[in-house]
């Protein structure tokens, strides 16, 4: 392959499974297509494009009526790199920016305009793709550290397998799912402790902790002290 090809696609009912040595980026015009890679197993609809890194085994099946545009991907214009990081693919949000992208794209496609064209478009959104923004779970976290939070709900929140998401989750945080969790919680208890009259009880349970026992002990360990010492001696200083 010598170039970015840039085409529309159908996909039949039948699974199929393959790997390719280039890259490809599926964009969603309608219909579905699932996809499952080792790590990933997600539908992909009208609010997702995928990207799928090079020699990466999937297999595929769409359901019913259905098209997508595919750019295949060759090697030399993309960051080995990056592609480590993206192992069993990426989705991206089919936001207003890659549906430009997509109508530019289909312009080209099209008007069978020469391939230095769409190579040129996929450069441009390269970065878009290969830069790293704050993972979906981890954002569901950030904004529900409080609540009972489970791995399996985690973990399809990433289309990964729950086997995978916490070997993934210590790569890329370096530390666990559970140790993340109880590192917000804390934070915010002890912000509470320091600003606030509540009572060390009720203090747990708003940070998510059912039990005071559990509370102090995870508070213990991540402070070397209790919550009731670590507010007394802040009074103090």
């Amino acid at each position: 392959m010598n170039s970015v090809t840039c085409e529309r696609r159908i996909y039949d009912y039948k699974l199929n499974t393959h790997a390719h040595s280039y890259a490809q980026l599926i964009l969603p015009i309608h219909g579905m297509l699932y996809i499952e890679t080792n790590y990933k197993n997600l539908t992909l609809e009208d609010n997702h494009l995928f990207f799928l890194p090079p020699d990466c085994k999937h297999s595929f099946r769409a359901n019913k009526s259905n098209e997508f545009l595919v750019l295949d991907i060759y090697s030399s214009i993309i960051n080995k790199s990056d592609m480590e990081k993206l192992i069993g693919g990426k989705e991206i949000l089919f936001d207003d920016k890659w549906k430009a992208i997509r109508y530019l794209l289909l312009n080209e496609a099209n008007n069978k305009k020469s391939s230095n064209s769409i190579t040129n478009l996929f450069l441009y959104c390269y970065d878009f793709i290969a830069n790293e923004s704050v993972p979906d779970s981890i954002k569901y976290i950030n904004e529900h550290f409080t609540e009972n939070i489970d791995l399996k709900k985690l973990a399809s929140i990433e289309h990964y397998n729950i086997s995978y998401y916490t070997e993934w989750f210590k790569n890329k945080m370096k530390i666990s799912p559970i140790e993340y969790i109880q590192n917000l919680r804390i934070k915010k208890a002890k912000e509470l402790l320091l600003n606030s009259n509540l009572t060390i009880l009720q203090i747990s349970q708003i940070v998510g902790y059912e039990h005071n026992s559990s509370f102090t002990r995870v508070f213990k360990y991540l402070e070397k002290m209790t919550p009731a010492k670590f507010r007394k001696n802040q009074k103090i200083s």
